[in-house]
């Protein structure tokens, strides 16, 4: 079976020392729980909402270094608010994937449409939206660096159809 975007991003997680998402399975996320599930090296967690997932990998980030949360379009991405927030202030490195709608429905007014470099720009160092395959390597990599280096939160968007395509 060829491997996907969300196959990449998982194996690119599990080398930077990911051990966790916390995060809520949205239509947009769940190439991306497959493919941790197929890996089987991170635990999807499972949590009440974004919010709650936020703050657990602030907590974690703050414990272990690195952590990563995650959450899907609409509100999705605003229940990450506070946690990233939370994150960012303390200088802990968290990486949260933003899932959003398809990305041939951008500008559309589709539901559950999001803005997310408007939405997170305040609360993170790196904060960008993958449209192709051949950017998620590099754009990872510069979300993890961010989130090391510069001691807070790096947002990488990906639109739901994008984590499907091949890598």
């Amino acid at each position: 079976m060829a491997k996907n975007v969300a196959d990449q991003l998982v194996e690119m997680l599990v080398s930077a020392g990911i051990k966790r998402i916390y995060a809520v399975t949205g239509d947009s996320l769940n190439e991306v729980n497959d493919a941790v599930r197929r890996e089987g090296s991170i635990k999807w967690i499972h949590v009440r909402h974004e919010e709650v997932g936020a703050y657990a990998a602030a907590a974690e980030a703050e414990l272990n270094g690195l952590a990563c949360c995650a959450g899907s379009s609409g509100p999705g991405h605003v229940h990450l608010i506070n946690g990233l927030y939370d994150a960012h202030r303390s200088g802990a490195p968290v990486i949260a994937i933003a899932s959003t709608i398809a990305s041939t429905e951008y500008g559309t007014g589709y539901f559950q449409e999001t803005n997310t470099i408007k939405l997170f720009d305040d609360c993170s160092h790196y904060n960008q939206v993958a449209t192709t395959p051949k950017q998620l390597p590099r754009m990872l990599q510069s979300a993890i660096q961010a989130a090391l280096h510069q001691k807070g939160v790096a947002v990488l968007g990906l639109p739901g159809d994008l984590t499907s395509m091949d890598a």
